[in-house]
């Protein structure tokens, strides 16, 4: 070997020393702390977004906060490859999020250990909602076959043996997951024409079920019991006043929807779609909402910015601010212990 040779290859090695030193350094910090579950604890999805090529592509990490916002543990997913979101409890406390774009479904126990991942087919589902024998519906995110779109860098990936990036539709699964009923929904697409059922909420008796696209402007609904398509609950127009887009929607335990424009948050009659109030936000990009454990609270997060809030319903007033240090990342938030 030469000298010039041997000089390329010890800097060469140097170089290499330092990067795994990096990264082992990186994997020293990323170590999970997550807690058993306890009554209050706030969950918020905020992985980390790590490749400057794709801005939906990222080291899934989840936040465990008290219900006073004070940190309690981190979980870190390596499992995951893209964002997660749509963050919800389960009737037994266990906390499920989706990774839509990776086709993967996230569960956390009450011990705070993340579950072996399963597989509920290769469909982006984003949210889920139990029926009352156990048995759940999970809503399929994307629809149609546009795999980018111009103002995001990630790329969808075509379910296999087809041209499509999903379908919009609603799947029934026993309470062990295995699948029932698929249900053809029709859905708006949001501004792209890619979003599907990007989220829903069951009726208290269970034959309907109500959701959205994401940043579309309809409150659909589906009979279940009929398997039909129902006339739209509300249809938005900024022209008449409504929002120009709908971002996000949640139950209430009293049946009342909440959905997040963006700028506000709307409480919706579930029955008739009258919007009973709008509660201005300030600023743009709140697009995650849960009720709180506290009667006439949520929490709000803002995926721009990384900023949560608890929130008075009655009269708008912020009780409470934390971040999550990342910027648009935020796309799910729970409570353990909400009743829903």
């Amino acid at each position: 070997m030469s000298m010039n040779a041997l000089g390329r290859w010890q800097v060469k090695g140097a170089v290499c020393l330092v990067l795994a030193a990096l990264a082992a350094s990186a994997d020293e910090d990323r170590v999970s702390t997550f807690k058993p579950f306890e009554r209050g604890d706030i969950f918020v999805a905020a992985t980390v977004m790590d490749d400057p090529n794709d801005d939906h592509r990222g080291t899934g990490r989840l936040l465990q906060f008290t219900a006073d916002f004070e940190p309690r543990g981190v979980l870190w997913i390596e499992e995951t490859t893209h964002k997660i979101g749509g963050l919800t409890i389960a009737p037994d406390g266990t906390l499920w999020g989706f990774a839509q774009i990776g086709w993967q479904v996230i569960e956390v126990g009450t011990d705070g250990k993340l579950k072996p991942l399963r597989s509920f087919g290769p469909r982006s589902f984003s949210n889920i909602n139990w029926a009352k024998d156990g048995s759940f519906y999970m809503g399929e995110h994307m629809v149609g076959s546009n795999r980018k779109i111009a103002f995001n860098t990630t790329e969808f990936a075509y379910m296999p043996f087809t041209d499509r990036i999903g379908d919009g539709h609603v799947f029934h699964f026993t309470p062990d997951g295995r699948l029932l009923e698929e249900y053809p929904t029709d859905v708006h697409g949001g501004m792209a024409g890619i979003h599907g059922v990007t989220n829903a909420v069951l009726s208290q008796d269970g034959t309907r079920i109500i959701y959205i696209s994401e940043t579309g402007n309809r409150l659909m609904q589906y009979d279940l019991a009929a398997r039909r398509q129902l006339p739209d609950l509300a249809v938005y127009d900024p022209a008449q006043g409504g929002p120009p887009m709908v971002l996000f929607m949640t139950g209430m335990p009293d049946g009342r929807l909440l959905i997040a424009t963006g700028a506000s948050l709307m409480v919706v009659e579930p029955f008739s779609g009258e919007t009973i109030k709008d509660i201005p936000l300030g600023s743009s990009g709140w697009a995650a909402i849960t009720p709180s454990i506290e009667d006439g609270v949520v929490l709000v997060g803002n995926f721009f910015t990384g900023e949560f809030m608890k929130l008075r319903l009655e009269d708008g007033a912020v009780l409470a601010r934390g971040n999550i240090g990342e910027k648009n990342s935020l796309s799910g938030i729970a409570q353990y212990g909400a009743a829903r």
